[in-house]
């Protein structure tokens, strides 16, 4: 099960997770354009594992053991039991009455939640991310934007 997200949320939410954890790690303070690059960096690399892994899964004349389901994060945050009822499906398992009661509960637990709101991506940045993180934005269909708000 992969789960893919829009990009330009991806990059906002590493920033955020940056400015408020890593300092936790670091020896020596990173300039913000470290940060950046190694952000960028990550996820590419992320991404190549992924679509290499992909690509042998496709390939693999044993499919019936080999599947592969992919769904967005805002599928899977607007309609949770929906999208996991597809992944069942797809993937061909059952899912228990027990099974339901649980994520039903876990769904009631979570209700409160907010996520996090982030800055607005400076257009450098989004130029970076235009450039660099193109391959996922066309591999899941997201739209590339030259000035988000």
């Amino acid at each position: 099960i992969y789960i893919h997200r829009n990009p330009y949320d991806v990059f906002k939410s590493a920033v955020h997770m940056a400015d408020t954890t890593y300092w936790y790690t670091y020896l020596n303070t990173p300039s913000d354009e470290q940060i950046f690059e190694f952000i960028l960096r990550q996820y590419e690399v992320l991404f190549d594992r992924y679509e290499d892994g992909r690509k042998l899964l496709s390939s693999n004349s044993n499919k019936q053991d080999q599947k592969l389901v992919e769904v967005s994060f805002e599928q899977l945050s607007q309609r949770p039991i929906e999208t996991v009822e597809r992944i069942y499906e797809d993937l061909g398992w059952t899912m228990t009455q027990e099974y339901q009661d649980k994520l039903h509960a876990e769904l009631d637990g979570v209700k409160s939640y907010e996520r996090n709101r982030h800055k607005i991506l400076a257009p450098d940045l989004k130029k970076q991310v235009n450039l660099r993180w193109g391959p996922s934005f066309q591999r899941f269909q997201y739209e590339m934007d030259s000035d988000e708000g």
